[in-house]
């Protein structure tokens, strides 16, 4: 393990070309980047040394990104200007850097730090009465009971305290309705997926019969979400209470 002189923060978008990369795929990458790009990093304990890098949080699969937040742990003490040409020469494709910042090596991990995210999506299937109805009563519910299942494991959560705010917005002549939220993310009590915030929608409103004109029934289409974007993190202390 080599000793980390400097800790720079990357703050990274990803777009269309690598939107389908697992999160391991994605840290292969950057580390190869990293190679070519000839940046001094410092590295990990172990049997195979790796860059000591660490990511806020995984980006679901799918999910297009704005602002993502990642340190980057450096054996050297390079300039912002060298960084952002070493990390040019070798980009991931479908990843570009946003911005960087200069941080104290010994500031607290950056995971634990990851209070909440924001999200924008379009919904097919739904018309924005639906979806303003839908959101009036998630926003409105004490309690929203859900379950997770991985595996042969399933586990019950409840999402409301995970679901800080939800918007809709029409967008003209565009199909289908934006979604906006933020989510609540803790390492104990769990985060907040988008997935599961459409889901519950769709479930409330095929309830009431709301989906479309007429009341819904077995038959109604489903509500589809598509171009699902995270558009950034916050971290502890950047959200008004």
């Amino acid at each position: 393990m080599s000793e980390s002189l400097q800790r720079w923060r990357l703050v990274f978008a990803r777009d269309e070309e690598a939107r389908f990369l697992s999160h391991l795929d994605a840290v292969k990458l950057w580390e190869r980047a990293f190679r070519r790009g000839s940046i001094p990093f410092a590295t990990s304990a172990g049997f195979s040394p790796r860059p000591r890098v660490v990511f806020a949080a995984p980006l679901p699969l799918g999910m297009l990104a704005e602002h993502e937040l990642a340190d980057l742990f450096l054996a050297e003490r390079l300039t912002s200007h060298d960084l952002r040409a070493r990390l040019a020469a070798g980009m991931p494709r479908g990843y570009r850097v946003v911005d960087l910042h200069d941080e104290w090596v010994g500031a607290p991990a950056l995971a634990p730090q990851l209070v909440a995210a924001d999200y924008r999506l379009i919904l097919l299937g739904i018309e924005g009465a639906a979806a303003e109805e839908g959101i009036r009563t998630l926003l409105a519910a004490t309690r929203l009971p859900r379950e997770r299942r991985r595996e042969d494991k399933v586990t019950a959560y409840d999402l409301r305290p995970l679901l800080i705010d939800l918007r809709a917005d029409r967008p003209g002549e565009a199909p289908g309705v934006v979604m906006w939220m933020r989510l609540r993310h803790s390492q104990d009590e769990g985060s907040g997926r988008a997935e599961e915030v459409v889901a519950t929608l769709a479930e409330s409103l095929q309830g009431r019969g709301a989906v479309g004109h007429t009341e819904a029934t077995t038959d109604s289409p489903p509500i589809e979400m598509v171009h699902p974007v995270r558009e950034r993190l916050w971290l502890t202390g950047e959200l008004a209470r």
